[in-house]
This record gives C-alpha cells, sequence and structure tokens, in this order.
C-alpha cells in the first residue's frame, strides 16, 4: 500500500523514460539488435506469457483457498468460478503463443502449446492454494483488484491502443521499402492499403503497446498486491515486485531482439500496468483508512453516554 507508492512511481518513470527515448531511437535500435529469427527473442517471447499468466493462475489458487472455507454458497461459486477462469486464461492465451505468428510459428501444433500452459498454470494454482489456505477470511479484496487491474490492462487499454494506432512492426518495416517506418505516436491510417495490396495479416500492424510485456507484468500486480493476503510473505513484497520489474525489462528485451515491438512498444505495455497498478494501490490505501476511522467513531459513540451518566451523578 504506502510503502509500494516509491516503487510504483519509480517503475513508471523508467517505462515513461524508455518512451521518450524510443520516440527518438527506436528505429535505430530495432535495427541494431532485432530479428524475426532470432532464437533468444523468440524463446523470451513463448515462455514469457506462460510465466506471467501462471501468476494469474497463482492468485486463482489462493481464491479457490478462500472458496474451500467460504460459507456462504454465491460467494463460494464466485471464488472457485475466478480460479478456473485464470486457468482457462492461462491455457489459452499463453498456450497459442508457442507455435502461433509470435512464437515458433507451425513448428508442432497449437495443442502442444496449450498443454504446456495447462501443466504450468495447474502446477501454479496449486501452489497459490498451499501458500494462502490458512489465509485470513476477509483477505479476497488484494485478489480481486489482480483480476481488475489485469481486465483493464489486458482486455480493455492495450487491444484499444492497438486497434487505433495499427502501428507496423518491425519485422515488417524491416527496410522500410513496402511499409514505412511509424513512430508510436503517428497512427498507420492506411494499414489496410498494405494488408490488401501487399497481402500482409493484421498482426502485423499490432506493434503498439506491447501485449508480451503486459502479460509479463502480471506479475508487478501480483507482487503489489498478493502478499497482503498473507502476513508470511507480505514482507517479501518490495523484493518480488523489484524482481517482477526485471522479468519485465527481460521480456521486453526479447520482444525488441525478435522484432515484433520497438523500445517505446514496451515501455508502453508496462507504464499502461504500472498506472493501473497505481490507482488501485490508491483505491486500496483509501479502503483501509475508512476501516481505520470506524472505531475510533464507535468509540466515541459510546463513550458519550457515560459521559452523561456521569454528569446526572454529580448532579445528585
Amino acid at each position: 500500500m504506502k510503502n509500494m507508492r516509491i516503487p510504483i512511481f519509480s517503475a513508471m518513470a523508467v517505462a515513461i523514460l524508455g518512451i521518450i527515448f524510443g520516440s527518438f531511437f527506436d528505429y535505430q535500435i530495432s535495427s541494431s539488435i532485432a530479428s524475426a529469427t532470432s532464437v533468444f527473442g523468440l524463446t523470451v517471447s513463448v515462455i514469457g506469457p506462460t510465466i506471467g499468466f501462471s501468476g494469474l493462475a497463482f492468485v486463482g489458487g489462493g481464491l479457490a483457498a478462500l472458496a474451500v472455507r467460504e460459507k456462504k454458497m454465491w460467494v463460494k461459486i464466485c471464488f472457485f468460478a475466478l480460479a478456473s477462469i485464470a486457468e482457462f486464461v492461462t491455457i489459452y492465451y499463453a498456450g497459442r503463443e508457442y507455435f502461433g505468428i509470435n512464437g515458433f510459428d507451425g513448428k508442432a501444433p497449437e495443442i502442444v502449446g496449450m498443454l504446456i500452459a495447462a501443466i504450468c498454470g495447474a502446477g501454479a494454482e496449486v501452489g497459490g492454494f498451499y501458500v494462502f489456505k490458512n489465509c485470513e477470511h476477509k483477505s479476497w479484496l488484494p485478489f480481486v483488484l489482480v483480476y481488475a487491474v489485469l481486465l483493464l490492462v489486458l482486455i480493455a487499454a492495450i487491444p484499444i491502443l492497438k486497434d487505433t494506432m495499427h502501428r507496423p512492426r518491425y519485422r515488417t518495416v524491416l527496410d522500410q521499402s513496402i511499409v514505412p517506418f511509424h513512430n508510436w505516436y503517428e497512427r498507420c491510417a492506411n494499414y489496410q492499403y498494405y494488408m490488401d495490396t501487399f497481402n500482409i495479416c493484421g498482426e502485423e500492424f499490432k506493434s503498439f503497446p506491447s501485449g508480451h510485456t503486459g502479460e509479463a507484468a502480471i506479475l508487478i500486480v501480483i507482487a503489489a498486491f498478493a502478499p497482503l493476503a498473507n502476513e508470511k510473505i507480505k514482507k517479501y513484497q518490495l523484493p518480488l515486485f523489484i524482481g517482477a520489474c526485471c522479468f519485465v525489462a527481460f521480456v521486453g528485451l526479447g520482444r525488441i531482439c525478435a522484432a515484433a515491438h520497438y523500445l517505446s512498444d514496451v515501455s508502453m505495455g508496462a507504464l499502461l500496468t504500472l498506472i493501473f497498478t497505481c490507482v488501485a494501490n490508491e483505491v486500496l490505501i483509501f479502503i483501509n483508512k475508512k476501516k481505520a476511522l470506524k472505531p475510533t467513531v464507535q468509540e466515541e459513540v459510546k463513550e458519550e453516554p457515560q459521559e452523561e451518566v456521569q454528569e446526572e451523578q454529580k448532579a445528585e
């Protein structure tokens, strides 16, 4: 909560610097290190989402642990549903990356990637169940905040920006002989012309911002909120947050090396996640402040009648 303000703001500052630096040097950086056949870049591209979504499955395991102890049936069903959604999302979104267009395209059937993601997600969910099985009954709020932030980032913010800007990926631009380079703030308005004329698929015009970086940044959200549900791991909140930020930077580097994104793309993907994490953190601080004030108000109400009784006894 309050102790996470400085780390979150610091990470946001780094992401903003990445966008500013990329505004001037995006093309030069990619020209130096990017290749559509980079084994390092492609490997990071397929593993990153699995690790990120496995983090969500870990939180889903925590909700499953709460569901087991929950007495209200409708709440129990909701918690189990959220836990199931985490596993499904891990299998579908992370699994299809392995042998899809952004990974080792066509090297194996897509189902193989989904099986890998399913195993990782299931392991993470079981781990989350055991880590949070003894946490307090009312510790569901940090978990729900994780889901809320990821919903806003991965389902709303990033897809909307991708479909608005239509920035061509570096692997499509390359020498700019067909599709010219566009900066992150320059919308590629005639993307449909390039698609129709040169038979380029729509996925090649979804460079800004980076979805993979946003998926890796799931760990940032989890590091910020999940430890609050268990006092035993709360003390590791800051190290987990720093480790998550390093992982996001590593995935961002991999996406640049794979010629799928520019520096500004991956920086914006991280920044969007951090912005919503910051907002959620402030909401949590506000809620806790209100809770802390309630006992004080109740005590004042209880003290007033006692003072009146004492005054009446003095009068007698």
